[in-house]
């Protein structure tokens, strides 16, 4: 069985190598690639079969000189997350297993964790982007901006955001030690959390005063523009004046979920469009049929990010809404995650997007039209009560004049 694994990690790594799109590979005729008595694949490319035939005698050279004995599916596993990390983009990442397993079950709602939402800053360290509200992490004190060193006295510098995830996930029930580095501090934090199931929500809403509609989107799922929309035909049906919609903290997620929530307020319009490196344009619109008739405000800050933006963007470029706070993070590429089929998976940045005005807003992020600056970590401490958030404040008075 051993054998039989390893032989299947080698065919994926010089699948791998050979093409960039699996559905549409086709053997030529050209070099043939052999493992032992059997030709698996031929390619045209020369270079390319030395260089699998490099790495293929470079395991061997491992598996018989190093001094421990190590599975060939491990040496493999490796082969291929290096060639991801050899792009030098933190957002391209192979997917073992465990990892893969882990971004499918984010996507489908729950997983077992510690409700921290992660990203990488501009020096490539894991940061914290937003703790869950009532989640393990929240619980124990973790804040927006705090950078995680170790995992369970783990250093984990170099290391890439899913294999990090991958760290502090674990079994419900049992615990993982953070040690954090927070603005102020001038020595490392260290944070005990006990892992439990997490079952995200993604949009909540309430009506403030003056009828004014509330809705927050924590994330973009595959579940979030059906939450939306339930939340939105409540407020309408209590006959809201204006709708404040709320992605602070929101690391993003997925286009087509933000893309259907924007065609529901915008009416005709372009709501994103993308262009890879060949030039190819995709142009996402919402159609003139659906239109919310309200005034907009739309809440952003430094960790609402990627698909928050688009959301943002296309709201302020179509003098939809008016946003309010502070400069938002400024992710402006756009990944596409494959199923490999095997349990593994993996994600490459294809493209770059742009908001309807034709703003890439990567390393820049989405300016406010009315600042409005917040302790980053306000908002996110257990006792902080909403009369003294000055952005949704200033959000609701900016709404209060729409109305009048």
């Amino acid at each position: 069985m051993k054998n039989k694994k390893w032989y299947v990690v080698v065919i994926l790594v010089i699948a791998l190598l050979l093409v960039t799109n699996i559905a549409t590979f086709v053997i030529a005729n050209g070099v043939s690639i052999a493992l032992g008595d059997k030709i698996v694949l031929k390619t045209d490319d020369v270079g390319t079969a030395k260089y699998i035939n490099k790495l293929l005698f470079l395991k061997d050279e491992i598996k018989s000189s190093y001094y421990k004995d190590i599975e060939d599916a491990t040496l493999l596993t490796g082969a291929l997350k290096g060639m991801f990390n050899a792009v030098g983009d933190p957002y391209t990442a192979y997917y073992d297993e465990e990892q893969f397993q882990t971004y499918t079950e984010q996507v489908q709602g729950s997983y077992v964790g510690i409700g921290v939402v992660v990203g990488i800053n501009d020096d490539n360290r894991i940061t914290v982007v937003s703790a869950i509200e009532g989640s393990p992490g929240q619980k124990v004190g973790l804040l927006s901006g705090d950078l995680i060193t170790k995992v369970n006295g783990e250093d984990i510098m170099g290391l890439n955001i899913e294999e990090v995830v991958s760290k502090i996930k674990g079994d419900a029930g049992t615990k993982v030690l953070l040690e954090i580095e927070r603005e102020g501090s001038d020595k490392p934090i260290e944070k005990e959390i006990t892992r439990e199931e997490i079952v995200l929500k993604s949009v909540d809403s309430a009506i403030l005063e003056d009828n004014i509609g509330y809705l927050s989107i924590t994330q973009f799922e595959t579940h979030t523009a059906d939450e939306f929309k339930e939340h939105l035909n409540k407020l309408q049906k209590a006959n809201i004046e204006g709708l404040i919609i709320d992605v602070r903290d929101n690391p993003g997620g997925m286009m087509n979920s933000v893309v259907e929530i924007v065609d529901q307020l915008i009416g005709e319009s372009i709501i994103v469009y993308t262009e890879d490196k060949a030039g190819h344009r995709e142009v996402m619109k919402s159609d003139k049929a659906t239109k919310l008739d309200l005034p907009m405000v739309v809440l952003v800050n430094g960790a609402s990010a990627s698909a928050s933006e688009i959301f943002a963007g296309a709201l302020q470029d179509t003098d939809a809404a008016t946003v309010v706070g502070m400069t938002s993070f400024g992710k402006g590429i756009v990944q596409r995650m494959s199923d490999l089929g095997d349990g593994t998976g993996y994600k490459v940045t294809v493209s770059e997007y742009f908001t309807p005005n034709g703003r890439n807003i990567h390393g820049k992020g989405i300016e406010p039209d009315i600042t409005v600056e917040m302790p980053k970590d306000a908002r996110l401490k257990a006792d902080f009560d909403l009369k003294d958030d000055v952005q949704l404040n200033k959000a609701i008075e900016v709404m209060k004049e729409k109305v009048k």
